[in-house]
């Protein structure tokens, strides 16, 4: 697959309410929404949507009693009924790429929290025909740093793996390169390590939360995992975690890299 263009303006913005620092802290922030052109999408899929990086939560005012839902619990239906229809997108003709950071501390009161993502995951499952990715360093399920439960059918969590769906080799690799004594970290070489076991079949679509670098400036990432990737055939890698203020990049061999860092990008077909 190969996206062919990148609208740089959104085509609708959501409001979400983000955590600031204290109490009563937060503020309103606009998750936008864009479109981009793909070639190479399966005929039984009307679409792809990735996203990752939604650390907020709905636009309510905030009470004990009821907090407010995570944004990625709620984006799914605000996609269904809101945004899909204007490009004639079926959601049960849809796919979801979610690499990883779902989670906001209830009361908003301060940034970094680490929480149960697993009800976002849920919402996912319940308005498209699947939904796969991995984790980021945020996330738990329940109690744990990765499910332990088995998920619904057509939810895929992929670290370390590979999975087909609707003919499409889809491998993950969550977590970021940092310190391994904390949650859902890993040197660098461990992180080229596990790359080079996830890749040594071709895919279709590499989604991590922690990624690559891309060529232009502000595109953060990590130039050894550039490398380690430089021998791949033209893959498109889904990644977040560092936002990028241009979300699409390609390296040298041809492998396209789409940042979707705080941003949700719906992908039809060419």
């Amino acid at each position: 697959m190969r996206i062919t263009t990148l609208r740089d303006r959104p085509i609708a913005e959501i409001p979400f309410l983000n955590a600031g620092k204290g109490a009563g802290g937060y503020y309103v922030e606009r998750l936008p929404i864009q479109a981009a052109e793909i070639a190479g999408l399966p005929d039984s899929l009307d679409a792809l949507i990735a996203t990752a990086d939604l650390q907020g939560r709905e636009r309510l005012p905030l009470t004990p009693q009821c907090p407010p839902r995570l944004l990625g619990e709620v984006l799914p239906e605000i996609l269904c009924e809101e945004i899909l229809p204007m490009l004639d997108v079926a959601p049960e003709r849809t796919g979801v790429i979610l690499a990883g950071d779902f989670y906001t501390v209830p009361a908003l009161d301060k940034r970094g929290g680490s929480g149960d993502v697993i009800d976002v995951w849920k919402a996912f499952g319940r308005k498209f025909r699947w939904s796969a990715g991995i984790a980021g360093n945020h996330d738990r399920f329940g109690d744990h740093l990765h499910p332990q439960v088995r998920m619904a059918a057509n939810l895929h969590y992929l670290e370390g793996r590979t999975a087909e769906l609707d003919g499409l080799k889809v491998a993950g690799l969550g977590g970021m390169v940092g310190n391994p004594s904390k949650s859902h970290r890993r040197t660098i070489l461990e992180y080229v390590e596990r790359l080079a076991d996830l890749l040594d079949t071709s895919v279709d679509l590499l989604v991590m939360h922690d990624g690559p670098a891309g060529s232009a400036p502000g595109q953060l990432g990590y130039p050894d995992l550039n490398e380690s990737l430089e021998l791949l055939p033209p893959t498109l890698i889904v990644r977040g975690h560092a936002h990028w203020k241009d979300a699409l990049a390609e390296l040298p061999i041809g492998a396209q890299i789409l940042n979707v860092d705080c941003r949700a990008v719906i992908l039809t077909r060419t």
